[in-house]
């Protein structure tokens, strides 16, 4: 219980720092929105019955500033089960997405927080997911590692955890 208030906090004060202000949507322009659209895998380290994850995501992002960047993100993860009796589990995030980027290509950091939908799970629905990051941006590519973490709303269940690495990228929107 602990490191699940613990979590919370964390997401919460990230979360309300990224969102303080109201982005100004009347700038969104080429210059400074894309869709984001990649692949990740990772390794998962809770004990659930999984040997790899593979996954797809999709994510809209508009930089508030030069170095701070905001958006909504989406996707699909599927967690291959490592037993052939047990089914693959999959995973839904719909979440908010902070980014921050001290230059213009190089070092980046961020976090999305939000909720994940769990499918073909008879012990959860879901739950709070989160997933900090950090990795190397370009104008066109960004490559990045990353934890996920889903905090299952069920007390009797643990955690969905992975660490992985994710290729995205970046379509801008036309003039």
């Amino acid at each position: 219980m602990r490191k699940l208030s613990y979590t919370l906090l964390i997401l919460i004060l990230i979360t309300s720092k990224a969102f303080a202000q109201s982005p100004d949507l009347s700038k969104v322009s080429s210059e400074n929105t894309w869709f984001k659209v990649g692949i990740n895998a990772g390794v998962p380290f809770s004990t659930i019955q999984s040997s790899f994850v593979l996954g797809l995501d999709a994510s809209l992002q508009f930089l508030e500033t030069k170095s701070s960047g905001i958006g909504i993100k989406s996707g699909y993860s599927n967690y291959f089960s490592s037993e052939s009796t047990i089914k693959d589990i999959g995973e839904i995030p719909l979440a908010i997405m902070y980014r921050y980027y001290p230059a213009s290509t190089g070092f980046f950091t961020g976090i999305d927080a939000g909720y994940s939908f769990i499918i073909n799970s008879s012990n959860t629905k879901g739950g709070i997911m989160a997933r900090p990051h950090a990795g190397y941006h370009g104008d066109n590519w960004n490559i990045f590692a990353y934890y996920n973490v889903v905090l299952i709303q069920e007390a009797s269940q643990e955690n969905i955890q992975n660490i992985g690495i994710s290729l995205t990228r970046n379509i801008r929107l036309r003039k």
